[in-house]
């Protein structure tokens, strides 16, 4: 990813990067793949529960416990997304700059980093969300004439364009839809953190810049990122700038963190202003949960380079990431995951057709039963409510908690660390049209989902 992403002015969170991505991949895609191999979420259980017979009230399943470094108390119930950046025929990335093929291209070193980092991560039980698995694009990388043929194009955010879209800013459209298939994937997954890793390409005037640092964005326009994303920011970046250091044989910076909203950390932009007049250069539906962008190094710097394509550099700056994400685990206090008792972990799958490729399961007719989890490091408080609401709409899943939340009956006991309930509930009446439902815990006029813990949503027919 180019340096110059960052100076783009937030009326545009795109930046220059995106909008010329197509203009210099053209140069050096004629040997690009066709690989069209869609990506598989890879999700870990978390243990199961016993269900008490009496309806609407379920017994409380101790914290399993482990000696996991990311969540001691029951790591099974965490869930994080990783977003090797790029990826597909038509996006390279950054190509390599001495020219050496797609296998130094930003696309590929960040799939290799992302896959250690899936490994560590893994390795510690925590369920993991691969965004992208392989050389995927999941909106399409349908483009003939420089030997594409992916899957076809999808408009995923709703814009009424899909592909290269018209002639005013075509690579944005298509860069839109991935990049909204990539956040409908992290949030339907109920995903706990989600770490878009990419390499930076520093430049100034239109030449390259021969130097190397680490760099993290995120967005603060969300209630929880001012503390929660920030943290996770601040953390990831001292992760991998303290793993290289010592690896590097040259000098590197630390430009620390940058609240900007490019695409994939921003949240949907609800009214257009003067200052940002185009709604549609952010997401439809922003990520429900803390969401940083890594530029973990830069490809511009020949030594920096090599060092990132070796699998000693590989290792590091994913050694540094699971550090920033067990440091940020181990001190986030009011965390939990809410989902279907009988149903097992969240798995969205792609649909068919040509619109949004991830919605939400279909709401059970009767009772429901739901296990609850403590994901954070303090008991609940006493008082905790289930809270849910309908909203009538044509989108998957919702952006943003619907009005009229109602407590559900059932008591919610104060859970500790790890621990976990199933209970059972019967929703509000949905409405007349197709409905999602928005299932979260609340107190004190707050939920959990205001801290970036996602809610569970469900549909009241299917897409």
């Amino acid at each position: 990813m180019s340096t110059s992403a960052a100076s783009g002015d937030d009326a545009s969170p795109l930046g220059r990067w995106q909008r010329r991505i197509v203009v210099s991949l053209m140069l050096v895609l004629t040997a690009c793949g066709t690989d069209a191999a869609r990506s598989s979420p890879t999700l870990r259980p978390s243990p199961s529960a016993s269900i008490s017979e009496e309806p609407g009230f379920g017994t409380v399943e101790p914290a399993p416990g482990s000696d996991s470094e990311v969540y001691g108390p029951n790591p099974g119930a965490i869930v994080v997304a990783i977003d090797p950046g790029h990826g597909g025929c038509l996006d390279w990335g950054v190509p390599d700059p001495s020219e050496r093929g797609v296998e130094l291209a930003e696309k590929t070193l960040t799939l290799e980093i992302a896959h250690r980092l899936r490994d560590r991560l893994e390795a510690e039980g925590i369920g993991v969300v691969m965004i992208r698995d392989g050389d995927d694009a999941l909106a399409g990388d349908d483009y003939p004439p420089l030997d594409c043929q992916g899957p076809p194009w999808r408009d995923v955010n709703g814009d009424g364009l899909s592909g290269f879209g018209d002639d005013a800013l075509p690579e944005a459209t298509r860069t839109r839809d991935e990049l909204q298939a990539r956040l409908d994937l992290a949030n339907l997954a109920q995903a706990d953190a989600l770490v878009s890793i990419h390499i930076n390409s520093p430049s100034a005037g239109g030449q390259r810049i021969e130097i190397a640092f680490s760099e993290t964005f995120y967005t603060d326009e969300t209630s929880w990122g001012v503390e929660a994303t920030a943290r996770l920011a601040e953390l990831v970046q001292a992760g991998v700038v303290d793993r290289l250091a010592p690896l590097a044989t040259y000098e590197r910076g630390d430009r620390g963190l940058t609240a900007h909203n490019f695409y994939l950390v921003a949240p949907p932009l609800i009214e257009e202003t003067d200052e940002r007049p185009n709604r549609w250069a952010q997401p439809t539906r922003g990520g429900l949960m803390p969401v940083v962008l890594a530029e973990v190094g830069s490809i511009t710097l020949r030594a920096e380079h090599d060092l990132l394509s070796s699998p000693q550099g590989q290792d590091a700056v994913a050694a540094g990431v699971f550090d920033g994400l067990a440091a940020f685990f181990g001190e986030r206090e009011l965390a939990g995951r809410i989902g279907l008792a009988d149903a097992g972990p969240s798995q969205p799958m792609p649909v068919a057709g040509d619109g949004p490729m991830y919605w939400p399961p279909v709401a059970p007719v009767g009772p429901l039963k739901l296990r609850l989890t403590n994901t954070g490091t303090a008991a609940w408080a006493s008082g905790m409510e289930l809270v849910a609401g309908w909203e009538e709409t044509d989108q998957p899943y919702l952006a943003f908690a619907p009005g009229g939340l109602v407590p559900l009956d059932v008591e919610v006991p104060a859970l500790a660390p790890g621990e976990s309930v199933v209970v059972e509930v019967i929703l509000p009446s949905p409405p007349a049209g197709r409905g999602v439902a928005w299932i979260s815990l609340g107190s004190g006029g707050e939920t959990l989902a205001d801290h970036g813990s996602p809610a569970l949503q469900l549909s009241s027919e299917a897409s």
